[in-house]
């Protein structure tokens, strides 16, 4: 599976504050009010970050969870940091799930 997969079966929602959210490969919007967030540091030109991936979970109006994601192995900080773009969508599917 790719992230490409994800974005083609993402949604788009209104908010709570009336703000559209699209599903783009950076932010994918799942039917069950959860986004997933993922920086591609693999694009970047200049990254400190030792992995390629990093993917966050927030809800339908912004606002991080950074907890949510620790049940799955996610750092201390809340964030899932991974190297392959298969790592990515078994986060992916783990927020799809929730």
């Amino acid at each position: 599976m790719k992230i490409a997969d994800f974005v083609k079966d993402g949604i788009s929602v209104i908010n709570n504050m009336g703000e559209y959210r699209k599903t783009i490969d950076s932010s994918i919007v799942f039917r069950n009010g959860w986004v997933a967030s993922i920086i591609d540091k693999t694009k970047m030109m200049c990254s400190i970050q030792k992995l390629g991936y990093s993917v966050a979970a927030c809800d339908y109006d912004g606002y991080f969870d950074w907890n949510i994601l620790k049940q799955f192995g996610a750092n201390e900080c809340g964030t899932y940091e991974c190297d392959t773009e298969s790592e990515v969508c078994v986060m992916l599917q783990n927020i799809k799930n929730l």
